[in-house]
């Protein structure tokens, strides 16, 4: 490849047909990555694996949602009214409180829980061509640019832009709390789709139906 590897520098590829990002990728559908290309993207770019944060218990997460300012702020409101003996209003603030911190507890403890997921995949096998060869390998193998081949029931092992698809349907449960699979497509999307509209990529940690 002149002049070494690309860029691989590619702004929002769910809004870019799957050809040109494919080009700014410098890797062809039919023969993937060279093996000598791999190695060089894998020295840029590491493994294809999460960095390690510190692991958060329920409990902890549970007592981070008091520590806001507004929830602070309720939380003498409440004390106040109760001191006045505003039992009404004070009680009132007080269920407040309690489901603001219940709706917050429930989704950290989601994405704490799906982080730790996604950590965990590196032993996950990924089935990629490269060098003109269907292969499997270690998940955390994956580099930038390698064409990865997705079938039914298979975990998708990193987010990757659509080239190719027919019929193809993910669950995204983990990502975003909807059970019902969603329809993939190769088409692009438009630029400031939120995430649960990007049809044409597929995020790791989804699982193909």
């Amino acid at each position: 490849m002149k002049g070494g590897s690309p860029a691989l520098k590619i702004d929002q590829p769910w809004a870019r047909p799957g050809r040109e990002v494919r080009e700014a990728l410098g890797v062809s559908l039919d023969e993937g990555l060279s093996p000598a290309e791999v190695r060089r993207r894998r020295r840029r770019h590491g493994s294809n694996r999460l960095r390690s944060a510190e692991s958060k218990g329920a409990w902890r997460i549970l007592v981070e949602q008091f520590k806001s300012l507004i929830v602070l702020l309720l939380v003498v409101a409440a004390a106040l009214s109760f001191a006045f003996a505003e039992w009404v209003e004070g009680a009132a603030v007080a269920v407040v409180i309690i489901i603001n911190a219940a709706i917050g507890f429930v989704t950290e403890l989601r994405a704490v829980r799906s982080m730790e997921a996604l950590q965990r995949m590196g032993s996950v096998d990924a089935k990629v061509r490269r060098d003109g060869r269907v292969r499997q390998i270690p998940a955390e193998k994956l580099v930038p640019g390698d064409i990865v081949l997705l079938a039914g029931g298979d975990v998708v092992t990193a987010d990757l832009r659509l080239i190719e698809a027919s019929n193809l349907q993910v669950n995204e449960s983990a990502l975003t709390g909807e059970s019902v699979p969603v329809a993939k497509r190769v088409e692009p999307v438009e630029e400031d789709a939120p995430l649960a509209e990007r049809s044409s990529v597929v995020f790791k940690g989804t699982a193909v139906t």
